[in-house]
């Protein structure tokens, strides 16, 4: 161990011994002497524990206090833990952008005019806040919450209005099955629709073998009416579906979307009720069935009085602009990091309400990041080459909430996806031990196999590469656009997604010796060849996950298209136990045995329950079938 590293653990160990010596300052062990004449005379003696701070940032690279300056101000609790929508994360961002303003960058959004690329999101069907919710049927008032929910897609609004039955609201299923016929007008109404799909006499889907095919889909359903003028929508659930749910939404779904007008979920005793002059709505879903039913007026009006605020969260990525010179000025090098965290634990953790700092995960790819934009400033600034890349430095948000922010930005560019080189992504880098770096990526360009030893030559490091270019970080996203990268990582401490994740917690010389390997490789990447990217990376799995799962599946799920229910997958990670199965991207996994699958976070709590050697039967929808594919658990 290096004198640096030992002075970084000695300085751990007096963080230490001082916690543990607070409660002994209140014994009565103090005294007091005469002072001297002048208070400019007061100089005691230091020792070395007195100076340990001083001394471990003297033998630092001077990059190491600056790394600390950000990451302290980062992951102070002023910031609240950086949730996105929230002051603090309004405040890290400022603080991002003041010192972009100051390196000399160009805001990279909005024609140059802004450094925010605002978006929104849910995080896994969070319910909206509903602040008033009434519904009567005739003259009879329901109790919210036992009789009806506002489902999770409504809008606001206050209506009255005749009722008329829709059967499954399909538009154009299987066999020519059509819930419409083709001048069907529901122009003022109140939709009754039935939840699922046509089912056979045993409550089976008549359309899948398990489960339920692509056209229930409630999101397909809703549009169908609202097209045909719906100002309502009253659902319920088909009385004998063996594979459906039973009862109301307890979350209020917000997975199936978002409209403008009132949507709410019913009973089916409430349903009888508004079919009081005709016949029972499990007499009604037969002849849906059947299809011997499409619309169908009922004599019944209801009102229904809605008053939501969705729960939408806002997040806004933040990115500057170094304008390259020469004939690469119209190519790029993206360099990365997310540096929004889990705030009171909004998500990620099981130490929920508590203040998570985010110190490593990611103050400290921040912190880097913002050390490289300097250096890169002032190199572009020097250097005689007359042809260079251009540099977008993006700091993501929403990172924590699955990858979201990389996700949007790819989504809507601000730069020409074919025209970056490579994507450095600088995620939990602030506790390098050993001088030990994790490179992740390094079989996305062919040129990596000589290009990385290369670099890593000319440092102190020890990498231990892993070619995938794929993981729980933001590289994933720029990967699947066929884009090389490069992951730098210093692996996984006990302190990860807890409150202990602190600035005393981390190794800020050891974030400015990953933060100059980052901006060496990245030189390279400015004004070298053209990489070419390969998706080839046999020979190593992809990093090892820093999910505290003992198994991985290694799908890739959807974070932009959300199911009623199940999983849409859009890659799948070579040598995985998704891969030996034979499952594939555009699968949609609805079931783990016999547990539906309502979202990632749900096949997150399965997996780490797992070990394995486990197999799982999932029930899979592959175009307009449903399969079973039996899965085999591997470890990470």
């Amino acid at each position: 161990m290096t004198g640096k590293y030992k002075l970084y653990w000695m300085l751990r160990l007096i963080f230490i011994a001082l916690l543990f010596s607070f409660p002994t300052l209140a014994q009565p062990t103090g005294e007091v002497t005469d002072g001297p004449f002048s208070i400019r005379q007061f100089r005691p003696e230091s020792t070395p524990k007195d100076d340990a701070l001083e001394a471990y940032f003297n033998e630092s690279d001077p990059l190491a206090v600056e790394f600390f300056e950000h990451l302290s101000l980062l992951a102070n609790p002023w910031l609240g833990g950086r949730q996105p929508g929230t002051e603090g994360s309004k405040l890290a961002g400022q603080y991002i952008t003041w010192n972009l303003e100051r390196f000399g960058l160009t805001p990279a959004f909005n024609k140059n005019t802004s450094w925010y690329q605002p978006f929104d999101f849910d995080l896994d069907g969070t319910p909206p806040i509903v602040h008033h919710a009434f519904l009567a049927i005739g003259d009879m008032a329901l109790v919210n919450e036992r009789d009806f929910v506002v489902l999770g897609n409504s809008g606001s609004g206050n209506i009255t209005a005749p009722m008329t039955f829709v059967g499954y609201a399909i538009e154009d299923g299987d066999d020519g099955y059509s819930s419409f016929e083709d001048n069907t007008d529901l122009t003022g109404q109140i939709a009754l629709m039935l939840r699922y799909e046509p089912l056979d006499d045993n409550g089976v889907s008549k359309w899948a073998s398990r489960r339920f095919g692509p056209h229930s889909n409630i999101k397909d359903k809703m549009q169908a009416v609202i097209d045909r003028g719906a100002v309502g929508v009253m659902l319920v659930n088909p009385p004998n579906c063996r594979d459906g749910r039973r009862g109301l939404e307890t979350n209020r779904s917000a997975r199936f979307g978002a409209t403008n007008i009132p949507i709410v979920h019913i009973t089916e005793d409430m349903a009888n009720l508004a079919l009081e002059d005709s016949k029972s709505i499990a007499w009604f879903q037969q002849q849906a069935d059947t299809g011997d039913v499409t619309t169908m007026p009922l004599n019944q009006s209801a009102s229904i009085t809605t008053e939501i605020e969705t729960a939408n969260l806002h997040a806004q990525n933040i990115g500057g602009v170094l304008k390259g010179r020469g004939k690469l000025a119209n190519e790029w090098v993206v360099i990365g990091s997310h540096y929004d965290h889990v705030g009171y634990g909004y998500t990620g953790t099981s130490s929920p309400g508590e203040l998570h700092r985010g110190a490593d995960d990611n103050a400290s790819g921040t912190s880097a990041n913002l050390l490289i934009t300097r250096l890169f400033t002032e190199y572009y600034a020097i250097t005689e080459d007359k042809s260079l890349r251009s540099v977008l430095f993006m700091y993501f948000d929403a990172e924590e909430a699955g990858l979201l922010g990389s996700a949007h930005f790819v989504k809507e560019p601000t730069v020409d996806l074919k025209s970056i080189n490579a994507m450095i992504n600088l995620d939990m880098v602030g506790n390098l031990s050993d001088n030990n770096i994790s490179l992740s990526g390094t079989g996305t360009a062919v040129e990596f196999k000589t290009l990385v030893p290369e670099v890593v030559a000319t440092s102190s490091m020890t990498a231990s590469l892993t070619p995938g270019g794929t993981g729980p970080s933001d590289h994933t996203n720029f990967y699947k656009e066929d884009i090389p990268v490069l992951f730098f990582f210093t692996g996984l401490t006990p302190e990860y997604h807890t409150p202990q994740d602190e600035v005393f917690t981390t190794n800020p010389a050891g974030g400015a010796i990953v933060a100059q390997l980052a901006y060496d490789f990245a030189k390279r990447f400015v004004n070298d060849e053209k990489l070419t990217f390969t998706s080839n990376t046999k020979g190593g799995a992809n990093r090892t996950s820093r999910m505290p799962a003992p198994v991985r599946l290694g799908v890739h799920p959807s974070y932009s298209e959300i199911l009623e229910t199940g999983i849409l997958i859009t890659g799948v990670s070579e040598d995985t136990s998704a891969a030996d199965a034979g499952l594939l991207a555009d699968d949609v996994l609805l079931a783990w045995n016999d547990t539906e699958l309502t979202g990632g976070r749900k096949l997150m709590e399965l997996l780490k329950e797992s070990v394995p050697g486990d197999i799982i039967d999932f029930t899979v929808r592959r175009g307009k079938a449903n399969i079973i594919v039996k899965v085999t658990l591997k470890a990470p």
